[in-house]
């Protein structure tokens, strides 16, 4: 069974009104089976209309089925406070059931600011498979400390994923010798950049920071593409992986 993959940071409610047609388009045509989203708000202003940015999302795409988790709340917007509820989190659309979701805060590292991991168990027709939508802490240290964290936490429960998202890990030597004995990794069978800066970036050169792996035991990455033309800062990654 083939399932096509899909992970792009969609960069909160940033120029959301002009971005947001094109990010719903670019979805649509891509119409992959399963699509993990980092930074995806929600928005107390919106509670009217929006449970979060992911159903908002999903009111025009029509998934099966979805799931989003806050991550950290936050309290400054264009480095400006803000007197609303709002928050950044994850979310996953998907062509199948998610039977199950769980969101784990991973602890601080060298910033005091909350990143984690969403964990979603999906019913496909060829069984279950587990997957985990990433944004691990912007920093060296940080992002090593969380994705040992993360296989860790795979390993005690005999979890054997797709894991996608915002890796925040600019060296990607790192990524490789933490995950190649384990996993199929998008970079290694395509090498691509997948964040290009901006004026509110921490980081001023091109860089990848969004992988898509997937654990060897149980599927296999066959193709994988980077999207240039992006509707947000971070340039989607797509891959298709077949369960074994």
């Amino acid at each position: 069974m083939e399932i096509s993959t899909l992970t792009v940071n969609i960069w909160r409610y940033f120029d959301w009104d002009k971005r947001k047609d094109k990010l719903i388009s670019f979805l649509k045509e891509q119409n992959s089976d399963l699509v993990f989203l980092q930074e995806a708000a929600y928005d107390d202003r919106l509670k009217e209309m929006y449970e979060n940015q992911v159903q908002e999302i999903n009111q025009t795409l029509g998934y099966k089925d979805s799931v989003f988790a806050k991550e950290c709340e936050m309290t400054k917007w264009h480095k400006e406070p803000i007197n609303w509820l709002m928050y950044y989190g994850l979310g996953i659309l998907s062509k199948f059931k998610i039977k199950s979701s769980e969101m784990i805060i991973l602890p601080h590292v060298t910033r005091e600011k909350d990143f984690g991991f969403l964990h979603a168990t999906i019913e496909t027709p060829s069984g279950d498979i587990d997957v985990i939508n990433v944004h691990l802490e912007n920093s060296d240290d940080g992002s090593k400390a969380h994705l040992i964290f993360l296989l860790d936490w795979c390993r005690k429960r005999n979890i054997k994923p797709i894991i996608a998202g915002d890796f925040n890990m600019k060296q990607t030597e790192t990524l490789l010798s933490l995950t190649s004995e384990e996993f199929d990794i998008s970079y290694k069978i395509c090498p691509y950049i997948s964040f290009m800066p901006t004026d509110f970036s921490n980081n001023k050169e091109p860089i990848t920071l969004d992988y898509i792996i997937a654990n060897k035991n149980k599927f296999d990455i066959i193709d994988v593409k980077c999207i240039t033309d992006s509707p947000s800062d971070h340039n989607p990654v797509l891959a298709k992986v077949v369960l074994k």
